[in-house]
């Protein structure tokens, strides 16, 4: 009986053309074609869990699928979410803040990474020096406007004391031709490391000096996971799955570091080199959202204010799930 029942069991896969899961609430088995699928958005060259999630497969062994949207630049996530075309994003968390205060509804459901970004340059100088610098950046993106602030409260070095040009991610290096130093995040702080450009400061470094200020506190939070509020509202049990699977996710991540960078290698084209760069720069969570990462974010928010990404004070914002 127990052969009959293996061989009816292998057909149907072969049928369906899908790979058996279990359905969380009768133990059945299942097919991923059976499974709710779930949209997740993230930033087309952007690494996170998200990348271990889908190779991984701890999507379907939570019992739903998840759809990937790789989108070019970040107003297209914001888009997405305010058009409901994504139920998930993973983004910056100065950007769930200006979400929630243009009036959209998303709750932050955990933290993905923590600050990876940094200031390269063409030559070993202090950030204090970058006054009257000639600087290159993503100029709309959260990460120049949290170096604006850092520059400020860390160096007392004000916008109008160095030049900025606006770069596309993708022609970063180039740039440097024409610049003293750019700002930018990983995986493009990795591949500039390997082809020996200087570490001026990482955005780590300089949480922890603002730490020591009494400017910030908590971790240093980069990216979090938000969900559209009407889908949390209609599928709470699949938000609490997408967070298991996520944690997971960054468990593999931890546990797994040359695993995890066959996953990052193979999808976004990077040489052996940069990997082992890129893994040993970055820290992701793999904690339940708790007090401490709430600081952490508020934090972030708060130098994001100062940086002038966010128009109002975030003091009040209160976009958290805690399930």
């Amino acid at each position: 009986m127990r052969k009959l029942l293996a061989l009816l069991l292998v057909g149907l896969v072969v049928l369906t053309g899908g790979c058996i899961g279990t359905n969380s609430s009768t133990g059945s088995a299942v097919t991923s074609s059976e499974l709710p699928t779930v949209r997740a958005a993230t930033l087309l060259g952007g690494i996170s869990t998200l990348d271990i999630m889908q190779a991984k497969g701890f999507d379907e062994e939570n019992g739903f699928h998840v759809k990937v949207l790789r989108l070019a630049k970040t107003p297209d996530i914001i888009a997405a979410l305010e058009k409901g075309e994504t139920d998930f994003a993973v983004i910056p968390a100065e950007m769930a803040a200006k979400l929630a205060q243009s009036g959209v509804d998303v709750k932050i459901i955990g933290v993905d990474m923590f600050q990876n970004q940094a200031i390269i340059g063409k030559k070993k100088m202090k950030p204090e020096e970058l006054r009257g610098k000639k600087i290159g950046a993503v100029v709309a993106s959260g990460t120049f406007k949290l170096f604006q602030a850092y520059m400020k409260v860390l160096y007392n070095i004000s916008p109008n004391e160095y030049t900025v040009v606006n770069v596309p991610p993708g022609s970063i290096e180039d740039s440097l031709k024409d610049v003293d130093a750019v700002v930018i995040w990983e995986p493009m702080v990795s591949q500039l490391i390997v082809k020996n450009y200087t570490v001026i400061a990482t955005f780590s470094k300089l949480w922890d000096e603002a730490d020591d200020e009494d400017i910030v506190e908590g971790p240093p939070v980069m990216l979090v996971w938000v969900v559209r509020g009407d889908f949390l509202e209609k599928h709470r049990n699949l938000v609490d799955a997408f967070i298991k699977a996520q944690l997971e996710s960054a468990r593999y991540w931890k546990e797994h570091p040359e695993g995890t960078k066959k996953i990052l290698g193979d999808l976004y084209h990077l040489d052996e080199k940069t990997l082992d760069v890129l893994y040993s720069r970055t820290e992701v969570n793999d904690d339940e959202l708790d007090e401490d990462l709430i600081k952490g974010i508020r934090s972030e928010w708060y130098l994001a204010y100062l940086g002038g990404y966010l128009k109002e004070n975030p003091e009040s914002l209160d976009i958290f799930y805690r399930g």
